[in-house]
């Protein structure tokens, strides 16, 4: 499927938020990704969009020496690529939890930006929290207090590892914080998303906590 750039909002550390419109609806679960297609060579990345979004969104990290990241970053208003899928089992699922907690850190919150919408319409009588931690760009902030506002259900905290004098949230690395934000892991499912290394410590620490394999749902970004 052939897709036309809309916009392109870039941040700190050459990552940037991709807006994109297909030439045809495109139907996809939210926390699936599609395989990008730049010159020949493809790579996958996870949708950032939400039910209902016409635009499919990505939210990328351009690597240096990289084959597809440095050209997308570079791409303007009215360009295109192709994409195929949508592919993947990283989804919500049906839970019998009472609270479902989403960690991410970096550009590895890109998923959850569909799949938090999905659980707090999913499951309006259910707790649903956000932990982001992140070192310079607070990704989709005004999104998520938004969702705060709208979802009394919904609330989020975030963790800056790089923070100035002027932030105000919680300072280090996410797993510092987990077991006071999270406190126990009785009626309570997880939803990792983020580098191999951040999910592999996450997941150490929270089954220091109590949590078993068939509570955590993870994905390495």
């Amino acid at each position: 499927m052939k897709v036309v750039v809309e916009s392109v909002e870039r941040f700190q550390e050459n990552n940037f938020f991709m807006k994109v419109m297909p030439e045809k609806e495109l139907k996809f679960n939210a926390g699936q990704f599609v395989m990008v297609k730049v010159g020949g060579v493809e790579k996958p990345f996870s949708i950032a969009s939400f039910q209902g979004e016409k635009t499919i969104d990505f939210l990328i990290s351009a690597h240096l020496g990289g084959q597809i990241t440095p050209k997308l970053e570079k791409m303007k208003k009215g360009e295109g690529f192709e994409i195929e899928g949508p592919f993947g089992s990283f989804m919500i699922r049906d839970t019998d939890a009472k609270e479902i907690v989403f960690i991410a850190a970096g550009t590895g919150v890109a998923p959850f930006r569909g799949m938090i919408v999905e659980a707090l319409e999913k499951f309006k009588d259910k707790k649903v929290k956000l932990i982001f931690g992140f070192r310079h760009d607070f990704y989709f902030e005004d999104f998520w207090k938004e969702l705060k506002k709208k979802y009394k259900n919904f609330d989020y905290l975030a963790c800056c590892s790089r923070a100035g004098k002027s932030w105000k949230g919680l300072k280090g690395r996410v797993t510092g914080h987990l077991e006071k934000i999270i406190g126990s892991a009785s009626g309570k499912e997880v939803y990792l998303c983020g580098p191999p290394a951040m999910v592999e410590a996450t997941r150490a620490k929270l089954g220091e906590i109590g949590f078993g394999k068939k509570q955590i749902w993870g994905e390495e970004w």
